[in-house]
């Protein structure tokens, strides 16, 4: 079957762009919509939008994009990064992936690690610098600094997601060797009694 000068122009955008980027049906259609706005505005917009169906159809049946292997790999990169499950499910919604997929990819995410929600917790306390890695815990400042300080960082933990029983067992960790000892242990799949 012969293919219109749009529909090539859209699978080489295509193909360019997951070239590139790792990508979701969604932002892949979305990516295609803009292109096709800005560089085929003279033609049929019913035309264009059957073509962009048709190149995302064309694109999913050839194993370019895959909506499942997408969310894993970014659940995987946003634990790493220290997400809670809430923030990532929130970000993998974005891009209108179904919520089994999503599921099955935190699941994949976390099947290494005792806890994952704990892991991620404490990865993000120690990119931001905060609870037991925050050295500023042992100054002597007076009292009503160090608790303005730990409410900020509580509240820090709280908007990205995490739940307050969670954030207290990173916060009842006495230092960052403490921490660093436990992210070890969920890392290599221990039980830690914390």
């Amino acid at each position: 079957m012969a293919k219109t000068p749009i529909e090539i122009r859209l699978m080489n955008k295509a193909v360019d762009y997951l070239g590139r980027y790792a990508s979701s049906q969604h932002r892949l259609r979305a990516v295609l919509g803009r292109f096709a706005t800005r560089k085929l505005d003279q033609h049929d917009p019913d035309e264009i939008a059957a073509a962009i169906d048709g190149t995302v159809a064309r694109c999913r049946k050839l194993g370019y994009v895959n909506d499942a292997a997408f969310a894993q790999s970014q659940a995987r990169s946003h634990r790493r990064q220290g997400r809670s499950q809430l923030g990532i499910r929130q970000r993998l919604r974005q891009h209108r992936l179904d919520d089994h997929v999503i599921d099955a990819a935190l699941e994949v995410a976390d099947e290494h690690a005792t806890n994952g929600e704990l892991l991620a917790a404490c990865h993000f306390a120690r990119r931001r610098r905060i609870g037991p890695f925050d050295h500023r815990r042992d100054d002597p400042d007076d009292r009503d600094a160090i608790m303005q300080r730990t409410q900020r960082q509580l509240g820090a933990m709280a908007r990205a997601g995490f739940a307050m029983a969670i954030t207290r067992k990173v916060f009842d960790l006495n230092d960052s060797s403490a921490a660093e000892s436990l992210i070890d242990q969920l890392e290599h799949g221990e039980d830690p009694t914390v």
